[in-house]
């Protein structure tokens, strides 16, 4: 897969590459999620701004993981989960994929940075935005990502400042 070099939209010089992660994506779709509306109006401002907006692709089969398996009465069926993503990013995002160089030096960095379990799977997250080239990332979780050393890429909870 190929990704854009120029991170910036020449059009609009206010536009920039965001990338998505697991948590916004999943507080957008579902309604009773306690940060819904936050995630919700992020995404509706960086989509009316412009923004190239990526979805890493671990990003996205691990949204539908999760609202395949949450609890009785909040599951999302899997032919319902995969119309909610598909309806709401297919056209809206561009999917970015790691390279398997690119999974190896990731697993490399993250070895001697000490980084294990659940985290590795947000430094596969970051690793794709970086390839995206990614300005900024929208998360939930941004203390998880600042362990990660983000290096040039902003990481911005819905709600506080885009």
């Amino acid at each position: 897969m190929q990704s854009k070099t120029c991170v910036r939209d020449r059009r609009n010089p206010e536009a920039f590459t965001t990338a998505l992660d697991t948590s916004v994506v999943i507080a957008s779709l579902l309604g009773w999620h306690q940060r819904h509306q936050l995630a919700r109006d992020a995404l509706l401002t960086v989509l009316a701004r412009g923004d190239d907006v990526v979805l890493p692709g671990h990003a996205l089969v691990e949204a539908y993981a999760v609202m395949t398996r949450l609890p009785a009465g909040k599951r999302v069926a899997p032919a319902a989960a995969y119309e909610m993503l598909r309806h709401n990013f297919q056209a809206q995002a561009r999917i970015v994929t790691l390279a398997s160089e690119d999974i190896w030096l990731t697993l490399d960095e993250s070895s001697r940075r000490g980084v294990a379990g659940g985290l590795t799977y947000d430094a596969r997250i970051l690793a794709a935005a970086r390839r995206a080239g990614a300005d900024l990332l929208l998360t939930l979780h941004a203390r998880d990502y600042e362990r990660l050393d983000p290096g040039s890429v902003r990481i911005v909870v819905p709600g506080q400042g885009l």
